[in-house]
């Protein structure tokens, strides 16, 4: 389910970047923390959020122009994302202590849990300003000790950064530079036992010191010279896990040997040495299901098509003949049955699913071409509604809506004047535990958001429609005479502009830039999915968030609606009465579109 954080205000802009920080509370598993350009808690386990802090980066705008110019092309997708949050670290010995690192070179932190927040950047001596602090990691030792990674390439500036305070970043001890490693740092650990051991890693390989930082030395056994963007240390086995730039793991297995040399320095002048020995098992192994040697590839079979599978026998006729109703066999209690049939192919066959007497989906697909046991897959959802479309389109197929609620549902299949039916039941994945309150919940605000869908729908579409109008008008009066219809000419294109202008607060502008493009204006369309995206995925029924957001939905579109009613009632209609003067009308009555509530 979706955990992305939102804010109560509505007209602010998250700025998340492409590694956005995350983290889980150390005291808590169901509380985990997100970064944007402010610090997100949840308590939750990410289904609703609460603001712990205000905007903790610059909040330089020069550095916020990813929207004008994403280089060669546009780009949207996050990566081009500044002036974000890239680290949370809490404390695992200190409960409500948590680092707070940014983009923009900006360290903060906390011991109240984010009441109050502390910044220590100027601290860091030798750090140019605007260095990314790609890392912190809070001691498990000390209380206030941290060590901190940053650098500064994308300015082509390849020193490497590391430091760590002892003293909640009052001061800040330098302990890597360009005399110690050959490229720019990206990550650091401290083994959780012994202190004196550090592992780096840099753009040019892993480097180890058992010294606590004074002196480093690079791991060259069985390690390339990749970058190393990442390290955990798996306390379990005792091992340091190394994540590089292409995507691969690495393994140092077992570091009791390092410990015991970081512990005892005059372990390296001895002779020979025995270490602490790990514990051994006489373990059995069971050779994979499937296969006659360990390293075989096993066949998994295909998982099935999302749906329900509804299976139907068709015959195939030699000769398909459709029979014509005589006029004088008609009678009132006929045309019910002739609308019915009217539309229907020899070449089609009709699916009706209905939920009691209330008809929920009709589907329609083409004659097999032989006769034979055939499967049809419907989605589990009803019909749906119309989505707001510049485009004058006229509807081929039903469109797809909400998933239908568990229960039995009536089958009715038409080919033709042959009816056959059945019945399916639908249940929930029985390995999930979904209450029926949470699946009443997320059905029912699934139904109020396709209501202000059609409502935004109906409302773009007669703006399309009366644009035709208005340019249909524009083209004509141009080839008669351009210099007779001079004005009409030009109130159709003031008209058309204005119309744009209103449909563009539903739907957004036309955006015809290379690249992945995007807006920095929200629009009404945009608030409808996100509300539909969260309160689709709610394990446990609605939320706040949710409710907020179908708040948000409303009151956004109630004011875009206004301003369309009114347009249509004086812009439009002044519009009409001058076109009518020239009498060549195609215009057709308008209405107003309202919210309605359940």
């Amino acid at each position: 389910y979706t955990v992305r954080p939102t804010h109560p205000d509505p007209d602010v802009k998250l700025r998340f970047n492409w590694n956005s920080a995350i983290n889980i509370d150390p005291y808590n598993n169901s509380t985990i923390y997100f970064g944007s350009q402010f610090v997100h808690k949840s308590t939750d386990k990410g289904l609703s959020w609460e603001l712990i802090s205000g905007d903790l980066t610059t909040n330089d705008p020069e550095k916020q122009k990813q929207n004008e110019s994403g280089g060669i092309s546009m780009d949207a997708t996050g990566a081009e994302n500044h002036t974000t949050i890239l680290v949370i670290e809490p404390s695992p010995i200190e409960q409500d202590m948590i680092w707070v690192a940014t983009d923009d070179g900006r360290v903060h932190y906390t011991q109240n849990g984010g009441n109050r927040w502390n910044e220590v950047s100027n601290n860091l001596s030798g750090l140019p300003k605007g260095s990314w602090i790609t890392q912190i990691k809070a001691s498990n030792k000390n209380r206030g000790e941290a060590l901190l990674i940053a650098n500064d390439y994308r300015r082509f500036n390849y020193e490497p950064y590391a430091y760590r305070t002892s003293n909640y970043g009052k001061s800040w001890q330098r302990i890597v530079d360009k005399d110690d490693v050959l490229s720019y740092a990206l990550c650091i650990i401290e083994d959780p036992v012994e202190k004196n051991l550090l592992f780096l890693g840099t753009d040019d390989g892993l480097y180890l010191s058992i010294d606590a930082g004074y002196s480093w030395t690079k791991w060259t056994n069985g390690f390339p010279t990749v970058p190393v963007k990442d390290l955990v240390i798996q306390e379990r086995e005792n091992d340091l896990v190394i994540g590089t730039f292409g995507r691969a793991a690495w393994v140092l297995d077992d570091l009791i040997p390092l410990r015991d040399i970081a512990k005892n320095n005059q372990v390296m002048a001895s002779d020979i040495v025995l270490f602490e020995a790990p514990d051994a098992y006489q373990v059995s192994f069971k050779q994979p299901t499937g296969s006659r040697f360990a390293a075989d590839a096993i066949f998994q079979g295909e998982n099935r098509v999302y749906g329900a599978r509804i299976p139907y026998y068709f015959q195939k006729k030699e000769k398909e003949i459709i029979r014509d109703m005589d006029s004088s066999e008609q009678n009132e209690e006929d045309d019910e049955d002739k609308k019915e049939t009217e539309g229907k192919h020899k070449d089609s066959i009709y699916l009706k699913i209905y939920d009691g007497v209330r008809l929920i989906r009709s589907l329609k697909k083409k004659t097999p071409d032989s006769t034979g046991i055939y499967y049809w897959r419907w989605s589990m959802n009803e019909a749906g509604v119309d989505r707001p479309s510049r485009e004058i389109k006229k509807r081929e197929n039903e469109p797809r809506g909400i998933s239908v609620k568990p229960g039995t549902y009536r089958l009715e299949l038409n080919y033709l004047d042959h009816t056959t039916s059945s019945a399916i039941q639908i249940k929930s994945d029985p390995r999930v535990e979904v209450s029926e309150i949470t699946i009443n919940d997320i059905y029912q605000k699934g139904k109020e958001l396709e209501v202000l869908t059609q409502t935004t729908a109906n409302a773009v579409k007669q703006l399309a429609e009366s644009k035709g109008i208005a340019e249909k008008y524009k083209v004509d009066l141009a080839k008669k005479d351009k210099v007779l219809y001079l004005e009409e000419i030009k109130a159709s294109k003031i008209i058309i502009k204005r119309i744009d202008s209103i449909i563009d607060k539903f739907i957004g502008k036309e955006d015809k830039r290379q690249g992945i493009t995007n807006s920095s204006y929200v629009t009404i369309a945009n608030r409808i999915s996100t509300a539909n995206w969260y309160s689709s995925s709610r394990p446990y029924g609605i939320t706040e968030t949710e409710i907020i957001l179908i708040q948000q939905v409303k009151d956004k579109l109630e004011v875009v609606l206004k301003e369309t009613n009114l347009f249509f009632e004086k812009d439009w209609e002044n519009y009409k009465m001058e076109m009518n003067q020239i009498n060549l009308s195609p215009f057709k009555k308008t209405q107003s579109y309202f919210i309605k509530e359940n």
